[in-house]
């Protein structure tokens, strides 16, 4: 059985992403950047999801049980810590400027339409590289 805290996190972090889909669409399509969502979004992935990742590479054992973990298992877990923190930074970078052209009446993610859907592309990497990851730790044996 997967660690609450574990599932809690994973379950939030597909609102988060909601979240900033909302973000990016509201302001793409719409020309409307929600900044009070922007703020509870970085706000929250800043005290909880890192903190979670924190947590869990200063508590993590080898051996849970009879679940040993591979190499694979080991580099998916490398993977996605790495890879999540690097798009956590981004997210924030992103947001911020966002939120600062945003406030001059210019649309950030329609003029930089690459960036923007490069991003959000890198984004499903990292979140769907953090499912495959739970799925590997709590559902598998080997």
């Amino acid at each position: 059985m997967p660690p609450l805290f574990s599932t809690f996190t994973l379950l939030t972090e597909i609102l988060v992403t909601i979240a900033v889909l909302t973000i990016f669409y509201q302001g793409y399509r719409h020309n409307k950047f929600l900044k009070k969502l922007t703020i509870v979004t970085l706000l929250y992935e800043t005290l909880f999801n890192i903190s979670y990742m924190s947590y869990r590479a200063l508590t993590h054992e080898a051996k849970v049980g009879s679940h040993i973990h591979t190499p694979f298992h080991i580099a998916v877990a490398a993977f996605h810590g790495i890879f999540s923190i690097i798009m956590f930074v981004a997210l924030v970078i992103f947001l911020l400027v966002a939120m600062k052209k945003y406030k001059n009446e210019h649309n950030f993610f329609k003029s930089h339409k690459i960036i923007t859907f490069t991003f959000l592309v890198l984004w499903f990497v990292a979140i769907l590289s953090g499912i495959f990851f739970y799925y590997l730790a709590y559902f598998t044996n080997t």
